[in-house]
């Protein structure tokens, strides 16, 4: 093999893990992940900050199954179906996360300001939002449907407005120009709005490299939140041992397809043979800018799982919501997915010997 095929194999295996797209797609455009516009990556951010701490247990971390990415100016999510073990509608949660509504007397803005839908396409499996012309009218984000899922956009969006003005609440996201409500919520915190535009660059990174939470590392779950100085990630491992971490952390900080960070503190003994261990360990990392004075602009933690060997419910749930089996045989021990099918499968054949 050329040194210039292994360099594209190895550019587009980039683009795979962190899109969650299969190679044989093909790299869409020159660079793996391409840096959103500034209009575009305070959107991507704002998402991430709306979608980072999902109530209950998705298929894929974050339930984004892929990503796709033309321009600097539009995003496609791939969504998952489903949300926890009662099978809620994740579709439905994005709605109620990400559209604003003008809220009953008191109550903070739900949803990103001047957040628009602008059409449902490909058939009522992708639904366009835009923001408001004088907010960014060229950043731009497509929710696709999963196919496993019946219903399209319309039926999400019309229960959604429903729920809605059940619970008094007015939807915004069809108004063409931004709301005066969503103008005073704006207008309010300019200091926290203006390190949302500083912190959007990281944000809009670390949501277009979402997949590699499920490609390359073995996290069960995942919260991804912004805490005002920083992106604080928490994710929770099954193993005895978050070896997983590195392999994450290798891609975010990849030198030149990565984000432009490097681990400046790392409190890790996974790598020591010998060191101790008990349930319940964390690694903490501390990612420093390399090219600013920015200081921490992401912290991440691995929990190893106080739960131990036990996970009977989360496996139930991953199932339940249609999880891939081969991302749930590298993120959970076999032994508990053994253990698992075999207590299920004596309690069916107990209950039809009834």
């Amino acid at each position: 093999m050329s040194r210039h095929s292994s360099w594209d194999s190895r550019k587009l295996r980039y683009w795979a893990e962190c899109s969650g797209q299969p190679r044989r797609a093909g790299l869409p455009t020159t660079h793996p992940a391409p840096a959103a516009s500034p209009t575009q990556a305070l959107l991507e951010s704002r998402v991430l900050e709306q979608l980072g701490t999902p109530p209950d247990l998705c298929a894929h971390p974050f339930g984004i199954a892929a990503l796709s990415s033309l321009t600097r100016t539009s995003l496609t999510l791939h969504l998952d179906a489903y949300l926890g073990r009662e099978r809620h509608s994740f579709p439905e949660h994005c709605l109620g996360r990400l559209l604003p509504a003008a809220p009953a007397a008191g109550d903070d803005l739900p949803g990103i300001p001047g957040l628009r839908v602008c059409g449902i396409e490909a058939r009522g499996r992708h639904l366009r939002l835009r923001m408001v012309e004088d907010l960014g009218s060229d950043a731009e984000l497509v929710l696709a449907l999963p196919s496993e899922l019946m219903e399209g956009w319309e039926e999400v969006e019309r229960r959604h407005r429903r729920w809605c003005e059940d619970n008094g609440t007015r939807p915004l996201w069809a108004s063409p120009t931004i709301d005066p409500l969503e103008s005073a919520y704006l207008g309010a915190y300019p200091s926290l709005e203006g390190a949302r535009v500083r912190r959007s660059v990281v944000g809009s990174a670390l949501l277009r490299r979402i997949a590699l939470f499920h490609t390359v590392a073995a996290f069960y779950r995942v919260l991804c939140w912004d805490e005002g100085d920083s992106w604080k990630i928490d994710a929770r491992t099954a193993h005895p041992r978050a070896h997983w971490h590195d392999q994450l952390m290798q891609r975010l900080c990849h030198p030149r397809w990565g984000l432009p960070v490097e681990v400046s503190h790392r409190f890790c003994f996974c790598a020591e043979p010998y060191a101790p261990y008990q349930w319940g360990h964390t690694c903490s990392f501390y990612f420093g800018g390399r090219t600013t004075t920015q200081d921490d602009p992401i912290y991440l933690r691995v929990h190893a799982s106080p739960e131990g060997h036990d996970y009977d419910e989360q496996i139930r749930t991953f199932r339940q919501i249609g999880a891939p089996e081969g991302w749930m045989t590298r993120a959970l021990p076999p032994q508990a997915v053994q253990h698992h099918d075999q207590h299920f499968a004596g309690q069916r054949r107990r209950s039809s010997a009834r």
